[in-house]
């Protein structure tokens, strides 16, 4: 209520008790006590009118400022949505994906992981601890993949934190840059190109893990620097590197004076993308892989250790067809220290089948004559089955490897154990639960 209004409504009622007081003392003589009752009450009339006034004048200015804040809030979400469909994308597309709209930065992340239980048996001997079984997380491993600036320069980072001996740490650490009809460059931490059986990914392979051939015949990662050319039949990898193993290690570290690998792969059918596993299941298309590679490796020159120098061969296929697959290798190195001079030549052979849509069985061989008099040959047979909950992005895999002879080399994450003269029988059960998104 305004002050005019207020002082226009005092003096009315101030006019009408007035007059009834002289219309009183004349006919009836009233005291001044009626006189202020008369104007208390009229107070109280006023007062209840300004409150009501008032009220109805916050309650107006209220929804007035709640509108407000509505309407502030809806063009702040407004404004956010136009950011994120102008500036950026994300969602899910082999992995967790957050780029820029214009696609000129990418990153995609991945993460695997691989809980394992192990079961060995070895035959009895002198301060030999026959039975050892355990439970080991034997990767959990981050990836991390992308482009930056525009789409031709690309990275890939994966890390592993899980348990698995000498798999763990940074593993791939590259950058590179895609020339178009085929031709990239990258430089940095990566798998050396030689065998087939390393360079599918961890979490294709058809076993619980890679056969020990690959632990002593492959290269591993590698610092180093690679051309690559991928065709619609033809793929080609080249690297200048620091030789087998080397992959994060400083640059003074006395390993090789220089390593060239070449590796060539040659698809007669199929796809690039249905050989990155070695499964083949019922609804996949059939398909032929041949591929080979060679490698030469110079010893560090002028240290008090003799050079080794030596020279790998590998040859594999890989066959595709209506739920079945099968793959074989053969690996030969001719290696000199010194005087010493040994050619070591492996083979391996393995196939699997999918007897529903959803379980496989595999079997795989293993065998390598190492060339030094006294040492048995490598003889190894494994067996298993495999549960596809939702491809290869959740399985279980478990099988169990036989030892013919004498095992006197093995890699810890493949959970065989050397064995020592005489021995001979060991058996190593494998079980292991797998996701991947």
């Amino acid at each position: 209520m305004n002050l005019k209004t207020r002082v226009g409504l005092l003096a009315g009622a101030a006019a009408l008790t007035l007059t009834g007081v002289s219309s009183a003392d004349t006919a009836t003589g009233q005291n001044n006590d009626e006189l202020a009752q008369r104007l208390a009450a009229a107070e109280a009339k006023i007062a209840a009118m300004e409150a009501a006034q008032n009220q109805t004048w916050l309650t107006e200015q209220r929804a007035t400022e709640i509108r407000g804040l509505v309407q502030d809030v809806l063009a702040d979400a407004d404004t956010r949505a136009s950011l994120l469909q102008a500036g950026m994308t994300s969602g899910y597309d082999n992995g967790f994906v957050l780029g820029s709209s214009d696609a000129n930065w990418l990153l995609r992340t991945n993460f695997l992981m691989q809980q394992r239980f192990n079961f060995n048996w070895q035959d009895d001997g002198p301060g030999i601890d026959t039975t050892r079984y355990g439970f080991e997380n034997t990767r959990s491993k981050f990836i991390m993949s992308g482009n930056v600036v525009n789409p031709t320069w690309y990275y890939l980072v994966d890390i592993n934190v899980g348990s698995g001996t000498g798999q763990t740490g940074t593993l791939n650490a590259y950058l590179g840059h895609d020339y178009g009809n085929g031709w990239k460059i990258q430089m940095g931490s990566m798998k050396l190109p030689f065998t087939r059986e390393a360079l599918v990914d961890d979490q294709f392979q058809l076993a619980v893990e890679r056969t020990n051939i690959d632990s002593i015949f492959g290269g591993g990662y590698v610092d180093g620097l690679m051309v690559r050319y991928a065709g619609e039949s033809l793929q080609f990898m080249g690297t200048f590197s620091d030789g087998f193993g080397t992959g994060q290690t400083p640059w003074q570290t006395l390993d090789t004076e220089f390593a060239i690998t070449a590796r060539g792969e040659y698809k007669f059918s199929g796809t690039w993308d249905q050989f990155k596993d070695f499964s083949n299941t019922k609804a996949d298309e059939s398909g032929v892989l041949l591929g080979a590679a060679i490698h030469f490796q110079n010893g560090e020159n002028g240290t008090p250790a003799t050079e080794t120098d030596f020279v790998a061969f590998t040859a594999d296929a890989s066959l595709e067809f209506g739920g079945a697959n099968l793959f074989g290798s053969v690996a030969f190195v001719d290696t000199e220290t010194g005087t010493v001079d040994v050619s070591p030549f492996a083979i391996v052979l393995q196939g699997g089948f999918f007897i529903t849509d959803n379980w496989e069985l595999f079997g795989r061989l293993e065998w390598a004559d190492f060339d030094v008099v006294g040492a048995e040959d490598l003889s190894i047979f494994t067996v298993g089955a495999t549960r596809y909950f939702s491809g290869q992005n959740a399985k279980w895999t478990t099988d169990v490897g036989f030892g013919l002879e004498e095992v006197e080399v093995a890699d810890p994450i493949t959970a065989w154990r050397v064995d020592a003269p005489g021995q001979d029988g060991q058996v190593v059960l494998r079980t292991q639960l797998q996701i991947l998104f």
